[in-house]
């Protein structure tokens, strides 16, 4: 009588399934990683457009009616083309001369906070990027 050879143990079935496992698991937590500094990176560029127009602001304050730094006057007077910046479901943005307690040093023109429980856990508790007046991004931690 003749043995048929020709199938996978259910042995190798199990190796194979335990291996696509193991690679599918670190294949998420790469992704998850990633996904979250994307969104840090886009959230310090934004970071730096709102220093900047506070800084040209800061330059001109006559230039804008109203006389008040706000996200709205920053808009209105045409330093920022919109505000995307109130309803960010990742980051908090704070311009320093409006909201003095969420800066940690009174240089800063703005900082943003992490605030998503989807961000890498270094960008929670205490985590602060800031922009000061020289333009330099400064990342400040465990400050609340």
């Amino acid at each position: 009588m003749r043995k048929n050879n020709k199938g996978f143990t259910l042995l190798e079935l199990l190796i194979a399934a335990t291996i696509i496992g193991i690679l599918a698991v670190l294949a998420t937590i790469s992704f998850r990683n990633s996904a979250g500094d994307t969104r840090v990176a886009g959230a310090r560029a934004k970071l730096n457009t709102l220093g900047g127009a506070v800084q040209r602001y800061q330059m001109d304050p006559q230039a804008c009616p109203g006389g008040s730094l706000t996200l709205a006057s920053l808009v209105s007077c045409g330093y920022l083309e919109k505000d995307d910046y109130s309803n960010d479901s990742y980051f908090s943005y704070s311009i320093c001369a409006q909201n003095s307690s969420a800066c940690p040093n009174t240089s800063y023109l703005a900082c943003m906070t992490g605030r998503s429980s989807k961000l890498p856990s270094r960008y929670l508790n205490g985590y602060r990027y800031c922009m000061d007046a020289t333009g330099a991004a400064v990342e400040v931690m465990g400050t609340n």
